[in-house]
């Protein structure tokens, strides 16, 4: 899937925050070998060959369809993963924790579907994890993760009352709980407090030293402020997940922002895109804001307009990269190059109106 096309004609760091808060890239930890398939001919690892065994001895006990359940979860196989909860809640229905996995699978099928599913779909995957922590609730109010991950659905709902009532309770059960803080920080966020946010993401960092998630908060509200600091917390996303796009994209966005102050920034932005292209060859937005450095900043219309055409290799539909192309057509005093790629991004999106202003402009130069 191609990235979201990053549309650089602002300078403002809101634009890509959104962006990198959008980019969801789940890694899954490379399955065993196959050794068997089961009757469908689907192949079975041997994590999974031994939760079948356990279930094989123990038919009747609620943990072995727990367990297999959360394995299908992780390989996002959701049907199969509902199927052992049922099994799992039709031995034992008052168990807490069968519905907060349940909550916990409607809600990954929700962040797996968010770019793929309708409106409607997507508020039933929400709707549907959301009555499931309750019932968890119901059965074990201080059950910390249905706790925590209510709370996720209720700051999603705006219900930042009730989040941090759950949140401030699943403290009390476990005052050494990361997540707790992180929730805490993004609510504050969300509610426009930053200096809060910023404190409870940097003590959800000092409770657990690889907090991924929160060094990346961290480095987006710093970005944010422009200040240095973001880049550091991004470092520190990059060493615990050295191929993390998100992180590495966050890093070269902050000095690309920020050349200003150093225009050698600039060179380690282009060094953080190469680090993104070995990781993902046809990273198209990689090519695409090395070809916008080269324009905006650098008046480098030559290299910009081979990188955008790059972009537009690895993504035809980039009509961003058109407009920047013909941009360096234009300044290159290539008109007839120019008028194409503006025409060519207005019929990628009609409604371009900065393209359609610079295809006046250049046919008017042209009479």
């Amino acid at each position: 899937m191609q990235p979201i096309p990053y549309k650089q004609q602002t300078k403002s760091l809101s634009a890509w925050i959104l962006i990198l808060t959008s980019i969801s890239f789940v890694l899954l930890s490379a399955c065993d070998n196959p050794t068997h398939v089961d009757d469908k001919g689907r192949p079975i690892d041997s994590t999974l060959q031994a939760l079948n065994a356990r279930i094989t001895q123990n038919p009747n006990e609620v943990e072995p369809y727990i367990e297999r359940a959360k394995y299908y979860r992780t390989h996002k196989n959701f049907s199969l993963a509902y199927q052992d909860l049922d099994r799992a809640a039709s031995i034992d229905s008052t168990f807490a924790d069968i519905y907060a996995l349940y909550g916990d699978t409607y809600f990954d099928e929700y962040k797996d579907k968010a770019n793929k599913g309708s409106k409607t779909d997507l508020d039933r995957y929400i709707q549907q994890s959301f009555l499931q922590y309750e019932k968890c609730l119901r059965f074990d109010s201080t059950h910390v993760e249905g706790l925590l991950q209510k709370s996720e659905i209720d700051i999603l709902l705006r219900n930042y009352p009730t989040a941090m009532k759950q949140i401030n309770r699943a403290l009390r059960k476990n005052q050494y709980t990361p997540k707790a803080y992180f929730l805490k920080g993004q609510l504050y966020r969300e509610t426009g407090d930053t200096t809060l946010a910023l404190s409870s993401y940097k003590t959800a960092t000092e409770v657990d030293p690889n907090y991924y998630d929160a060094f990346m908060a961290l480095g987006l509200l710093y970005a944010q402020s422009k200040s240095d600091l973001g880049r550091q917390y991004f470092d520190a996303a990059i060493a615990i997940k050295p191929k993390s796009i998100e992180a590495w994209y966050g890093k070269a966005m902050f000095l690309q922002e920020s050349g200003y102050r150093d225009a050698a920034r600039y060179q380690e932005a282009f060094a953080c895109y190469d680090s993104i292209l070995k990781i993902q060859s046809d990273f198209s937005a990689a090519h695409f804001n090395k070809g916008f450095i080269h324009l905006e900043y650098l008046q480098h219309y030559d290299t910009a307009a081979t990188f955008f055409t790059q972009a537009i290799t690895q993504y035809p539909e980039y009509y961003q990269a058109f407009y920047n192309r013909g941009l360096c057509n234009e300044s290159l005093g290539n008109r007839e190059q120019a008028e194409s790629d503006y025409r060519q991004a207005l019929a990628l999106k009609p409604t371009f109106d900065e393209a359609a202003i610079a295809l006046n402009r250049v046919l008017g130069g042209k009479r």
